[in-house]
């Protein structure tokens, strides 16, 4: 993969976890700060989702498995931690906003760039 199309994957996948991140913390941090906590963890977790998990061999739908559920519980534990969130709330927000994720983006990626 090259780093362009890394970065356009990264990009989109953190654009749209901010905003569903901030529907959870709103009452609890400014936007600014919940654009910070999300694109810091996304940069944690995003390239050990692409590239270990999604190219360690396993079948494409295990690798989406175990890749979607780690970045559940380790942004859940990092917003947490880093935000000073109950872990309930961080838990329940990272399932809505990987699930968005994983579902939105292709749907974007096929709007912008194969419907013409």
């Amino acid at each position: 993969m090259d780093k362009l199309s890394y970065l356009y994957i990264f990009l989109q996948s953190n654009l749209i976890e901010v905003f569903v991140y901030y529907i959870f913390y709103r009452k609890l941090m400014s936007f600014g700060t919940n654009t910070a906590l999300v694109s810091f963890s996304n940069s944690l977790t995003h390239p050990i989702v692409v590239f270990g998990f999604m190219t360690s061999g396993m079948s494409y739908l295990k690798s989406v498995l175990v890749a979607e559920a780690f970045a559940i519980i380790a942004e859940g534990l990092l917003h947490g931690y880093f935000g000073k969130i109950s872990y309930r709330r961080t838990f329940l927000a990272s399932s809505i906003a990987n699930l968005a994720s994983w579902q939105l983006a292709p749907l974007i990626t096929y709007f912008i760039f194969f419907m013409r």
